[in-house]
């Protein structure tokens, strides 16, 4: 299906970035020291521990454990946030050869938490890069890589037809070389891209792409046995894991301070109890000292009405993470309703018909909360703000929504079926549109389900989505690191090529000049010349009108009173692992 938005001006490039609303305490000040256990309460398990396919939980956990070439630093100033550092590298790669060749030299002295605390090599940084596209569990963004790295979508190829066991996925690691990686020596490793990629130092920066030792192919990925045998590369190594339950790492005795620049390491544990969804009582054993902090969650809506009563509250943590969250997804594949969805008025009409205003009050209230219009936030580089469908203080536009409507051919309104995921704050936001939506004439048939069902079942569910199984779902969008980092949020859901296999693309969202403007900006040379693609792609997406962006804004979390150094990393949303210390 093809969607063409109409024809849009020039969009100046440029740079927004957000303040960063971190409330610090005076004890800042106080010199840092080392000692103690740093306890935290998570929902959950994290579901890809894997560096390959870890997210923002296990990111966390990884900034512990594992060492990037290079990193995006803790600070509270997103534009010192947003720019790679030194992390194994000695140095961020300056790109050669017209954009095609990094080179990086691994620190002398940097180790694996082995027994003889073994050198990290070139070698082992391309095993890193190998492991991405394994058959049992790959990255969740190949295009970061296939199509990047030079002869990384052959390998991956290759490599989806290998069994998913422990030694076929060895030999094929060990055995098949990539031409776009190689050891020039020991430490220093030589990448080739396919076409110059202008945020390629960011790429490195994510723990998908950190190095891997030869140990790690003894066990399949993201097993039980990897989490549990897992060699560490940075300050912590795990010791004990039992899943679901609890998660404890202790300080490495063979980690090299003085190779390792960014990781302090001042507290001598860290410890995750899984198994509490409710934000609720995790505020009560943070504000009681029984715990530190989150480890998946942020404050729910109640507590944080009580605690912004004081908003200079040195234990409360706000930060700006750049997500679009949720989101509306408007099934354009749908047949139902003689395919209504595929006509732009409809979609324009469920625009219009929102009352986003409700949906930041539910969040939170405009102090944390605001409505937005468009896909990109202004943590991102590209961001232009615009309103396509502009309404009464966000408040929605009934009357507007039900005259598309009727253009459409639905003078007496229109039913579809909602399906999302159910739990926490999405089952609020739900009911609010439900009724809402229904003033103009939309009635929604809800269709509430755990969110591992939602996901499987519905939206990557090619045969459910074709057949109309349901027709609004809600998501979020989110950039993968704060920066140049627009195509991690428009590429996985609005990239046309290849969607049919897309587990992302969801409704097959097509559009050519969006695609072209996609390429162009991955491919600019400059960083401005790729905001201005970026900022395009955007608007014009918006312009067929395939979601409905809702909210954006703050995350709230909680320390308890005898943490320091609580800055939030903008990579996992979190307070940063080696750099917090208690003052006890």
């Amino acid at each position: 299906m093809r969607l063409k938005g109409p024809s849009m001006h020039r969009l100046l490039a440029g740079v927004g970035i957000a303040a960063l609303s971190l409330l610090a305490s005076p004890a800042l000040a106080e010199e840092p020291k080392s000692g103690g256990t740093f306890k935290l309460v998570g929902s959950g398990d994290v579901a890809g521990f894997d560096p390959v396919s870890a997210r923002t939980a296990a990111v966390f956990l990884h900034r512990a454990l594992t060492r990037t070439l290079v990193a995006f630093p803790t600070d509270p100033d997103p534009k010192v946030a947003s720019r790679p550092v030194p992390d194994l590298a000695e140095a961020v790669p300056t790109p050669e050869e017209g954009g095609l060749v990094y080179r990086l030299k691994i620190r002398e002295g940097a180790t694996w938490n082995t027994p003889d605390a073994r050198q990290i090599t070139a070698a082992d940084a391309i095993r890193g890069f190998k492991r991405l596209c394994n058959p049992v569990q790959p990255t969740g963004t190949p295009t970061y890589y296939i199509g990047v790295i030079k002869g990384f979508e052959d390998y991956c190829d290759g490599f989806a037809k290998v069994a998913g066991d422990v030694d076929s996925i060895r030999s094929y690691v060990e055995g098949t070389e990539v031409p776009g990686l190689v050891a020039e020596d020991e430490r220093t490793l030589k990448i080739t891209l396919e076409r110059p990629t202008a945020d390629f130092n960011s790429i490195l920066a994510l723990v998908s792409s950190a190095p891997v030792p030869v140990e790690i192919l003894d066990y399949l990925p993201n097993s039980p046995e990897l989490r549990r045998n897992y060699v560490s590369s940075g300050p912590y190594v795990i010791d004990e894991y039992v899943l679901n339950e609890t998660l404890s790492l202790k300080r490495s005795d063979t980690w090299n301070a003085s190779a390792d620049p960014l990781h302090k390491a001042y507290v001598d544990r860290i410890e995750v109890a899984f198994g509490t969804p409710d934000a609720g009582k995790t505020q009560r054993m943070i504000e009681a000292g029984d715990i530190d902090g989150y480890f998946d969650l942020s404050i729910a809506t109640a507590d944080l009405t009580r605690i912004m009563a004081n908003p200079s509250d040195p234990q409360l943590l706000q930060f700006a993470d750049g997500a679009v969250n949720p989101i509306l997804v408007l099934n354009i594949a749908s047949p139902n309703n003689n395919k209504a969805l595929g006509d732009l008025r409809v979609r324009q009409a469920i625009n219009y018909a929102v009352n986003k205003a409700a949906i930041v009050q539910v969040g939170g209230g405009p102090a944390v909360k605001e409505a937005t219009d468009q896909i990109l936030t202004a943590n991102v580089v590209g961001y232009e703000p615009y309103d396509l469908y502009p309404t009464p203080d966000h408040q929605g536009d009934p009357e507007k929504a039900k005259q598309l409507l009727a253009e459409a051919g639905f003078p007496n309104g229109i039913e579809l079926k909602f399906s999302y995921a159910s739990g926490g704050r999405y089952d609020l936001y739900s009911a609010a549109l439900e009724a809402d939506l229904a003033k103009a004439g939309i009635k929604l048939i809800m269709q509430p389900a755990p969110s591992r069902t939602v996901m499987s079942q519905m939206y990557q569910n090619r045969q459910a989505t074709n057949g109309g199984a349901w027709d609004v779902g809600m998501t979020s969008l989110r950039a993968d690191w704060v920066g140049d980092s627009a195509r991690t949020m428009i590429i996985p859901m609005f990239h046309g090529e290849a969607c049919e296999s897309s587990t992302s693309n969801w409704t097959c969202y097509n559009n050519p000049e969006v695609n072209a403007l996609i390429e162009t900006a991955l491919t600019a040379t400059d960083e401005a010349a790729a905001a201005a693609a970026w900022a395009k792609a955007d608007r014009m997406i918006m312009e067929d009108a395939p979601i409905v962006p809702l909210i954006t804004g703050k995350i709230s979390l909680y320390a308890s009173k005898r943490m320091r150094g609580t800055t939030v990393n903008l990579l996992f949303n979190n307070v940063d692992p080696t750099l917090v210390w208690i003052a006890e």
